[in-house]
């Protein structure tokens, strides 16, 4: 199994465990052409470095999914944060998620979102979900679904 790390400014520390545990020969770390060349080159030491077009906080999606298929990748796990999950969302790039619910509330205002980003402003621009499968998992649930097609 290979891991794909997002990290268009380079910002992966050197002594982080992804670039330096046993499956560091699996792992690649995604940058922007922005990035800064020197990190590049001393995490391209470490691990393998794809640098994708383009400038900015993200990272080309559409490009990269087109150079992992390029590599006979056909599935992709996404465990991101909030950015990274709503930019597969928003871009229509997903076709299933799962959902972790714990019987515990956190929020407020600078809470961490499962989804971020843009985000739909109104219901008829929602992302729908089909398929649902709900699972108990002790005291926590998972939600497991498709992503209905726009």
């Amino acid at each position: 199994m290979r891991r794909i790390v997002l990290d268009a400014r380079g910002r992966t520390p050197m002594d982080a465990k992804v670039v330096r545990d046993d499956h560091s020969a699996l792992t690649t770390i995604v940058v922007n052409a922005s990035a800064p060349r020197r990190r590049v080159a001393a995490l391209a030491r470490r691990v393998r470095v794809l640098v994708t077009p383009g400038a900015g906080r993200q990272v080309n999606l559409r490009w990269l999914l087109r150079r992992l298929g390029s590599e006979n990748v056909t599935s992709l796990l996404v465990e991101g944060g909030g950015e990274v999950n709503g930019s597969f969302l928003l871009q229509g790039l997903a076709q299933r998620v799962a959902f972790f619910y714990a019987p515990m509330i956190l929020g407020g205002r600078d809470s961490r979102r499962a989804v971020a980003g843009r985000g739909a402003e109104t219901l008829a621009e929602s992302l729908r979900l089909t398929d649902q499968e709900w699972r108990r998992l002790g005291h926590d649930w998972l939600l497991h679904a498709r992503v209905a097609p726009r």
